[in-house]
Parts: structure tokens; C-alpha cells; sequence
């Protein structure tokens, strides 16, 4: 069991990061990540994107400097290369966005999970324990709503602590 200034301080500060992930934005979060995932693991999928993508521009740049009229073989052709990647370029953009959203999802999950599962646990392992206490010359109502759920008379529960943390 911990003890009284640890628990207010652990209450604190899980209700803090709470307050910055909530402020961030569990999707923002889980953007950041699916990058540093894309990045550090090299994901084939956006490697072959970030191929087709300099692959287009440089051929849309090409087929630029080339005449329609003057040297119509040689447009058509680079034309349907042009069309077959960037169809390529769509089908792998859009496998991408689906892996990427999955990813997401499952960060988000996960984040939450965590957050919430370490608000409850943090208040169902100590509902009965003390935060700290009131002086004794408050009036009996407020005494009372402030143990709630279980801590003795004249004290703050762990879970009326985290309400005010998460509040404030």
C-alpha cells in the first residue's frame, strides 16, 4: 500500500497525462506512432508508394517536355506507363490507408484501455484508502461526500481526488 503523498501524487499524475492525451488527441497520437512505425520498420507498402510517387512525377515532367503531335508514339506510350502506375499508385494508397487505419484503431484501443484501466485499477485497489484529510471542523455533509466511496470519515478518497485532479 502506498503511502499518502505517493497516492496523491500517483492520482495526480496519472489524471495529468490523462489531461495532455486527452488534449493531444488519441488519434493524433496514434498518427505520430504510424509514422515512427512506417519509418523504423520500413513498411514495404510505403516505400513502394513513395517509389510510384517520384516514379510519376518524373515521368509526368517527361511527358511535359514531349509533343502530342511531333512524337505521338513515343507520348502514347509514356501516357499508358503513366496510367498504369498511377493506377498502381492508387490500388497501393489505398491498401496503405486501410493497413494505416487498422494501425490506428488498434493504438487508440490500446491507449484508452491503458488510460482507463489505470484510473480503475488506481481506485479500485484504493477505495478505501485515506488521500489525506479534512479538518474536523467542516460540517458533517461534506465530510461524508468526500470519503466516498469507502475511506474513513473526514478524509478524501482516492476517487473524489481524481475527480478534482481531473477537473482542475
Amino acid at each position: 500500500m502506498a503511502t499518502l503523498a505517493t497516492l496523491a501524487l500517483l492520482v495526480l499524475v496519472i489524471e495529468v497525462l490523462s489531461a495532455i492525451l486527452d488534449g493531444i488527441g488519441y488519434g493524433t497520437v496514434a498518427a505520430a506512432l504510424w509514422d515512427t512505425y512506417c519509418r523504423t520498420t520500413g513498411n514495404r507498402k510505403a516505400v513502394e508508394r513513395l517509389d510510384l510517387k517520384s516514379a510519376i512525377i518524373s515521368l509526368r515532367r517527361e511527358l511535359h517536355s514531349v509533343s502530342s503531335v511531333d512524337e505521338f508514339a513515343k507520348w502514347a506510350k509514356m501516357r499508358r506507363r503513366l496510367d498504369s502506375l498511377s493506377a498502381k499508385f492508387e490500388r497501393v494508397s489505398s491498401d496503405l490507408a486501410i493497413e494505416r487505419t487498422a494501425f490506428e484503431l488498434y493504438v487508440n484501443m490500446v491507449l484508452r484501455v491503458v488510460v482507463y484501466g489505470v484510473r480503475a485499477a488506481v481506485n479500485i485497489y484504493n477505495y478505501r484508502v485515506p488521500v489525506f484529510f479534512v479538518p474536523a471542523s467542516w460540517f458533517y455533509p461534506v465530510l461524508w461526500f468526500l470519503s466516498l466511496p469507502a475511506a474513513p470519515m473526514g478524509s478524501v478518497s482516492v476517487t473524489v481526488w481524481a475527480f478534482a485532479c481531473n477537473r482542475v
